[in-house]
């Protein structure tokens, strides 16, 4: 069964490109509206027509778009920015109309695509949950149902008599997303409005999320994090310049994505460093299965291109590995053992290349930084050399509880069984 069904749909907005000064006085602005009052009067149409097609511009924000989304699917919509995302979900949300084409969609929709949408800045958090509710579409039964739930979920008992204008954005998003969460949709919407709450709130509302799909309902995500996309959806929309370029499994259209709009910086060419050392490049080589993203089973090759021009004993070089918040989780330097120690004293250019088991991370997204100083004298590389790449589980959904994945450096299996405690010891110990 089809929850939405998108036919021919295109959507065209109109934009001025009307020249005006910032600066300008009372006086200039009276003025220049009178003259506009004039030439309307006087000027023939045609050349009207003319002053207009000159200072307006057609854009199409979506071009032809087709597909059909069944019960149940959990989808991701990808894109750069200006690709459509917004406007497409605008137009799923009935916010606005298609220019062309029809949309079908089956039963309840609940959306939040902006923090704070629908939102009465003037009442309480508390009239604002029934206001709101009731817009979405939630009978009074169920609104005093889910009452308690939506306030504990958002986390704003304190404040549930306070107006919303005094909430924070991360408050109003919270609210929002409890809201919409508990109307027991047919389909959710939802643009990457995850972005603004804390690590703690987003883990709650992925997992809550795996629970509505798990229920049967469908679900629509915009989102740039790769893990949450690929741990929560099962298919993608991909949307480049208004158009449609990929619909399918996950999997496909996030590799179509990261290869035409990457995510994952692998590669990095430049000019960095100081008189001692000069970096040219440095690039972790390709993922085998070509989709812009890693399995853990894989492994990869981390190469650095560098010259030395003015050899230095107390010269590092290292890499530092860093997870999606930018917090440093391991690192490598060439003197921590002393067969490498000496590997950058010559002068000359090297090529170092550094192995990643891949089967040490988590599934994430992660950051490679070049490190390189002068021992207790100064830094030479601060952030200028990052690689970008993430990592996914081919059996994530058979690991991890759903919602529960962290990215990470793993411990891998060093458990051991100690010899059994003989029954009535610890009894004894008292």
């Amino acid at each position: 069964m089809n929850v939405i069904e998108v036919k021919n749909v295109s959507k065209k907005y109109v934009i001025a490109h009307e020249h005006q000064n910032p600066h300008a006085s009372i006086r200039e602005i009276i003025t220049e509206y009178g003259k506009n009052i004039l030439k309307s009067i006087f000027k023939k149409n045609r050349s009207n027509q003319s002053t207009k097609a000159n200072t307006f511009e057609e854009f199409w924000a979506l071009k032809n778009i087709n597909f059909d989304i069944q019960a149940g699917d959990r989808i991701a919509l990808l894109g750069r920015n200006g690709a459509g995302k917004s406007t497409l979900l605008k137009l799923l949300s009935r916010i606005t109309d298609p220019t062309s084409g029809s949309i079908k969609i089956s039963g309840r929709v609940a959306s939040l695509l902006e923090v704070g949408t629908g939102f009465h800045p003037d009442l309480t958090g508390r009239e604002n949950i029934l206001f709101n509710s009731a817009i979405m579409g939630m009978s009074h039964r169920e609104i005093k149902s889910k009452f308690e739930e939506i306030v504990a979920f958002a986390d704003i008992e304190k404040f549930l008599d306070t107006p919303i204008k005094r909430y924070s954005s991360g408050m109003c998003m919270r609210l929002g997303f409890a809201i919409a969460a508990h109307l027991n949709a047919e389909l959710l919407i939802l643009d990457e409005v995850l972005a603004v709450g804390d690590i703690q709130f987003q883990d709650k509302c992925m997992k809550k999320m795996n629970e509505i799909g798990a229920q049967g309902s469908t679900i629509l995500f915009v989102s740039h994090n790769t893990s949450s996309v690929l741990s929560l959806c099962n298919k993608g929309i991909l949307l480049e310049k208004g158009e449609l370029k990929n619909y399918g499994p996950i999997e496909q259209c996030l590799s179509h994505y990261m290869q035409t709009c990457p995510i994952a910086g692998l590669k990095w060419i430049g000019n960095a460093g100081d008189d001692h050392i000069r970096f040219f490049s440095a690039a972790l080589q390709a993922p085998l299965n070509n989709t812009g993203f890693f399995y853990q089973e894989e492994n990869t090759l981390l190469n650095i291109d560098c010259e030395v021009m003015k050899p230095n004993p107390g010269l590092f070089l290292g890499v530092s590995i860093l997870n999606s918040r930018g917090q440093t989780i391991a690192h490598s330097r060439l003197c921590d053992l002393e067969e490498f120690q000496n590997m950058i004293i010559n002068p000359g250019q090297h090529q170092f290349s550094f192995h990643l088991d891949l089967n040490l991370f988590h599934p994430g997204e992660y950051q490679v930084r070049i490190d390189c100083s002068i021992q207790n004298r100064k830094k030479i590389l601060d952030d200028e050399v990052l690689l970008k790449f993430a990592v996914y589980s081919r059996s994530s959904q058979l690991k991890h509880p759903p919602g529960t994945e962290k990215d990470g450096i793993s411990l891998g299996n060093r458990w051991r069984k100690q010899n059994a405690i003989p029954s009535g010891y610890k009894s004894k110990l008292k």
